[in-house]
């Protein structure tokens, strides 16, 4: 039979694609469902696919949808048009694009205009926050009442059981705009400050990655790149998390902490608010006595683990469909 969906995941190779594309193929294999076709997890978005896939999503039966889960909607008539917007860059507000290093400013520029061009054609806009939904807005005012906020699926049980370790877990991919240094040598001077000497930092960076005085550092614990399964594992081992990044359109740590009532540290925003709920110890950028606040919470803290916002069930069957 024709698929009711198809479901493209182009580009979803490391970060928080990778993690919902993780999520969506648990699904698939928990429900057995037939009719949803995924194409390109394994290819790179670029230009020749985006051509390639229009002829693959002629696939979908009459009333069935084509979803691309990469920002970049299909483009050709046919069968409804879905597009998931999940990377902030692409709408990005006054005054951050200054604070980009120039070429990557350029290259956003560019894929930004694909994006916007691509979220015109498409029927419904689906953002995983009501801030990224807002960004869009305001960036395609035209476009507003085709926007849908679904916060992405987080599987209850994704951070397994285990003792928790005297540390905190960074489990954050290093970019550029991310300023991670400069965010690590925070929240070290922090734990100085809380005087614990058992207290360590993990991060899921390679050495390489770090200064040499923050990788130095006598509480780092750098953990290089780690699949989905071993991060899990020290998710489960870490007192709390440190999701220090502020341009984002989710930040799935922020939900796997709400999820399984890890306490995360992270910039008290009504974005975070959002999505980490009440395992949010919120501090102030910039303000180190704020910071230690936060982390004095965050050891003390005993959270409720909290997975209904993120049900992958109801997430995919609004997504997807129902079945024929």
């Amino acid at each position: 039979m024709s698929a009711v969906a198809i479901v493209d995941a182009a580009g979803a190779q490391m970060g928080g694609a990778a993690r919902y594309l993780d999520e969506l193929r648990q699904y698939l294999r928990r429900t057995g469902r037939e009719d949803v076709t995924v194409i390109g997890s394994r290819r790179r978005l670029d230009p020749r696919w985006v051509a390639r896939r229009e002829l693959a999503g002629r696939a979908s039966g009459p009333g069935g949808r084509r979803i691309a889960l990469n920002n970049v909607g299909f483009l050709m008539p046919g069968s409804q048009r879905w597009t998931l917007l999940r990377n902030a860059l692409h709408f990005l507000a006054d005054g951050e694009e200054p604070e980009l290093d120039p070429p990557l400013r350029a290259a956003i520029r560019r894929d930004a205009a694909v994006v916007r061009y691509a979220a015109r054609r498409s029927d419904v806009l689906v953002t995983p926050s009501a801030g990224m939904a807002e960004r869009v807005a305001r960036a395609l005012p035209a476009l507003r009442d085709r926007l849908v906020v679904r916060p992405h699926p987080v599987s209850p049980g994704t951070v397994p059981r285990l003792p928790r370790e005297p540390a905190i877990l960074c489990p954050v991919l290093f970019a550029p705009y991310k300023q991670m240094p400069a965010h690590l040598a925070s929240l070290l001077a922090a734990l100085d400050a809380y005087g614990d000497p058992s207290l360590r930092l993990r991060v899921t960076a390679g050495e390489g990655e770090l200064p040499d005085a923050v990788a130095r550092h006598p509480r780092m614990e750098p953990l290089g790149r780690l699949g989905h399964a071993e991060l899990r594992r020290w998710q489960a081992r870490s007192r709390a998390f440190y999701f220090p990044s502020g341009l984002e359109s989710f930040g799935y740590p922020l939900a796997e902490g709400r999820a399984s009532g890890r306490p995360v540290i992270a910039a008290d925003t009504a974005h975070n608010r959002e999505i980490a709920g009440p395992a949010l110890c919120g501090f102030t950028p910039g303000d180190g006595r704020s910071l230690l606040g936060a982390l004095e919470r965050a050891l003390t803290a005993s959270i409720a683990p909290d997975p209904v916002p993120f049900d992958p069930g109801a997430y995919f069957g609004w997504l997807l469909g129902p079945r024929p």
